[in-house]
């Protein structure tokens, strides 16, 4: 038998390149590299037919797509895998039960390396490790040919997955560009700040930084003819002038000879102004390195961004951290508002006055400063109503405020911006050692060492974690609470917990606030926020099968005594709630996380106990979906 292990190299970020044990290999015509790229960005994840066919073909899917697509992938395996017979060309490019998986047992890509230097960087600047967060940003930079990704965007048509890798080069560059500047060594990013200011005319801290490491680095004539041609620029296309940032650079650049050296902004922050207990921002979250990358560029490009997904997918611990790393951008201050235990509009505004400094009677509208200033609304979703409110007065007000939220359903304002936070992916059973990299995995281990020390998960405990992490669907708040239950619990003994009622899976010690004492307690919080129609359609789609769509919804709906329903508006609310979660980038296709499932088949909509067997109605004797048994 052949050993293929890690032997295949596939580089995105730049020109396609292919390697089989150093030796190149082409991919073929722009199709089949186009489906090469999409398998390496998801690197061991299986990729459904229905995606591959959007990616590769946009708006303009052609009836045969689905035949095409076999085609090209037997092709594909038969360039990467020419000494096996077709039927066995399966140890790179693997079918699942809906696509294609590129198997990452077998393959090295540099989209994989990158992040991988991205969260060994991210957890060294959480433990004080400047030097070595900036040799490993570096490191990350280096393996980018080309950061526009221009033959990606033109193989993927329109895909959010290749704008979030050009989105994590931003941030990335950002980042190494600001920790260059703090350990005196702009000569060593100049080439990178350089790219980033170039590739963003018109970010003003972007080119704050640029203008600073010029001046640092021995080229002040050179930037002071950049900030004149950037405030003309500005002035030109968006009739506005320099902001802070940018004349505070200005400024240190046209000192006198035999001052120090240009520094870096420093976020000039009174100790009043940020709060203390800001949130879970002291450990790495290594699992979620991708995704505070991607939330950070947003951050710099619009002034109201919103982290949503499914209850304990992680939005608290992510919107903290990247409001953590951000502020040395906002001189004003950071203020963290847990809404929590906020009831209404009144008690938003008057925790934001005395946090600005106010006895809380005042507008805190008028208590805003000309700094910029960064207001997160942290577990909002409660408060939706009153957070939009305030969000936009602040927002309207305060030209250089910007507001991030986390709330499983956006705030609705006509110039937010939304990301959309997913389930860590989970592995297959029986895939070791692979599954001790995938992210669940790590972090049920992780939090169980901590929970238990001297924890280590073997072999032969493997298929019980991956079966937990699949029970628990990848969501990081549920895996650490089954971890924390290994204080005093066996791997064995947790899965057997969730066998039974979701009250069962119960940590010794309760973290803090009451969405944290049990995961029947966490989850019950998000479905609490729906009203009677709502709650409705959720308690009977929770009966479909797997993935369904609008159509078996409304065969399955039931009249209910308001009156008539729109079940697509209904269906669209759910989806907006984070409680079902589309498929795929075309539309049309649903599916609900198994733990919510679990969640509404245990309660029925009036409280009680339901019996799905007995609720299934005759039109479920067909399938909801056409049929198709899987690629070749």
């Amino acid at each position: 038998m052949t050993d293929t292990r890690a032997c295949y190299r596939v580089d995105l970020l730049g020109p396609l390149h292919v390697q089989r044990k150093g030796h190149r290999l082409e991919p073929g015509p722009a199709k089949q590299r186009a489906i090469l790229s999409l398998l390496a960005l998801r690197l061991g994840d299986s990729v459904p037919v229905g995606e591959v066919e959007e990616a590769v073909w946009g708006g303009a899917v052609p009836p045969s797509a689905r035949s095409l697509v076999h085609t090209y992938v037997a092709r594909l395996r038969q360039v990467l895998e020419p000494g096996h017979p077709p039927r066995r060309r399966v140890r790179v490019i693997a079918s699942t039960v809906s696509g294609y998986s590129l198997r990452a047992e077998t393959v090295e890509t540099d989209v994989a390396r990158f992040r991988r230097y991205v969260a060994r960087a991210e957890k060294w600047i959480g433990e004080g490790g400047r030097e070595e967060a900036f040799d490993l940003l570096g490191k990350a930079l280096d393996l980018w040919r080309s950061p526009t990704l221009g033959e990606l965007r033109s193989l993927l048509h329109d895909n959010i997955e290749v704008e979030a890798l050009g989105a994590a080069w931003v941030a990335t560059a950002h980042s190494y560009i600001g920790l260059g500047l703090r350990l005196g060594r702009a000569a060593a990013v100049l080439d990178t700040a350089t790219r980033l200011a170039r590739l963003e005319p018109l970010h003003e801290v972007i080119q704050a930084d640029y203008l600073a490491v010029l001046g640092s680095s021995g080229h002040r004539s050179v930037a002071l003819r950049r900030y004149a041609d950037i405030t003309e620029r500005l002035r030109t296309e968006l009739g506005v002038d320099p902001g802070e940032e940018l004349r505070a650079v200005h400024r240190a650049l046209v000192r006198p000879p035999g001052r120090p050296p240009v520094p870096r902004p420093a976020p000039a922050v009174p100790a009043a102004r940020r709060r203390p207990d800001c949130g879970p921002i002291s450990g790495p979250l290594h699992w979620r390195a991708g995704d505070i990358a991607d939330l950070a560029a947003l951050l710099t490009k619009y002034r109201a961004v919103t982290v949503t997904g499914a209850p304990g997918c992680g939005k608290s611990a992510v919107t903290l951290r990247t409001a953590h790393q951000a502020a040395h951008v906002f001189t004003g201050g950071v203020l963290t508002v847990d809404t929590l235990d906020l009831s209404d509009r009144r008690q938003l505004e008057r925790r934001l006055a005395r946090m600005l400094g106010g006895n809380g009677a005042e507008d805190p509208v008028d208590l805003l400063r000309d700094q910029p200033t960064l207001v997160v609304l942290d577990n909002a979703e409660h408060l939706v109503d009153a957070c939009a409110v305030v969000a936009d007065r602040l927002l309207l007000a305060g030209p250089n405020v910007a507001v991030l939220t986390s709330s499983c359903q956006p705030l609705g304002l006509p110039y937010e911006r939304v990301q959309r936070l997913h389930p860590l992916p989970v592995p297959q059973l029986g895939e070791w050692p692979s599954v001790l990299s995938n992210p669940a995995v790590a972090l049920l281990a992780e939090r169980a060492a901590q929970a238990r020390p001297g924890f280590h998960l073997d072999r032969r405990d493997a298929d019980v974690a991956v079966e937990i992490c699949r029970r628990l669907d990848g969501l990081p708040l549920a895996l650490q609470m089954a971890a924390a239950c290994l204080s005093t619990d066996s791997l064995d003994g947790v899965l057997r917990k969730l066998e039974g009622p979701l009250e069962g899976l119960r940590p010794p010690a309760a973290g803090p606030g009451p969405r944290h004492t049990s995961l029947r307690a966490m989850l019950d919080r998000s479905v609490a926020r729906l009203d009677v129609v709502e709650r409705c359609l959720f308690h009977r789609i929770a009966l479909l099968p797997g993935v369904f769509d609008l159509a078996a919804a409304r065969r399955f709906w039931r009249p209910h005594p308001s009156g008539p329903t729109d079940v697509g508006v209904v269906l669209a609310a759910l989806v907006d709630k984070s409680l079902v979660m589309p498929v795929g980038t075309s539309g049309g296709r649903y599916r609900m996380l198994g733990l919510l499932r679990r969640l509404a088949l245990e309660v029925g909509p009036g409280g009680a106990a339901t019996g799905p067997a007995a609720e299934l109605p005759l039109p479920f004797t067909r399938p909801l979906l056409p049929a198709w048994a899987g690629p070749d």
